[in-house]
């Protein structure tokens, strides 16, 4: 079994930034509102009076918004397939697993896409507009690993990002990813 980061890992560039911009030019009122509503809680963040789940929240919150949801999201994800990196494909096994900080939303479809059976993401509920639970960053994410893999064996993880060195720990072998180059990592 191999793990994966998503963002800027398997895929080029932040899937959530992209898809603000997608959306950005179909529902330009609805996610201004929602930029303001995360700029204010991201102020609020920056004096330590949130959490960077809740900028999120906000930042997203437009997707309640959007009717119907699934059909759009298959059109973004079908937009931005290109963007899916080349070493992944080339390796990719039936049992992979994503683990990413952006929302479930964004990841599941592109991981349906490819066939991933094994996602762990940030839960967002596009019905309410609101994050569930703890966003899936760093240590959060090796506690939802073992929540739903208890004891099993990861050969290697794959990252581009150093907050990621708690679920490098889960593996055999860890490698830091830029764009299509892999460096291996070592816990020293």
């Amino acid at each position: 079994m191999n793990i994966y980061d998503f963002d800027n890992t398997i895929f080029k560039g932040d899937s959530s930034v992209k898809f603000i911009k997608y959306s950005l030019i179909r529902h330009p009122f609805i996610i201004g509102i929602s930029i303001i509503k995360g700029f204010k809680e991201g102020l609020k963040y920056l004096f330590k009076k949130s959490n960077l789940g809740l900028v999120k929240s906000e930042l997203f919150s437009f997707v309640k918004d959007i009717a119907n949801f699934d059909e759009y999201m298959h059109k973004y994800v079908l937009r931005q397939q290109k963007n899916i990196k080349k070493f992944y494909l080339e390796q990719k096994k039936d049992n992979d697993v994503i683990i990413s900080a952006s929302f479930d939303f964004i990841i599941k479809p592109f991981c349906e896409s490819l066939g991933i059976k094994n996602v762990i993401a940030t839960k967002y509920d596009v019905k309410k507009g609101h994050i569930i639970g703890a966003n899936c960053k760093g240590e959060e994410k090796v506690v939802r690993f073992k929540e739903l893999f208890k004891n099993a064996k990861v050969d290697k993880a794959y990252s581009d990002s150093l907050s990621d060195t708690p679920m490098f720990t889960l593996a055999k072998e860890a490698y830091l990813v830029k764009g299509e180059e892999l460096t291996i990592f070592t816990l020293e």
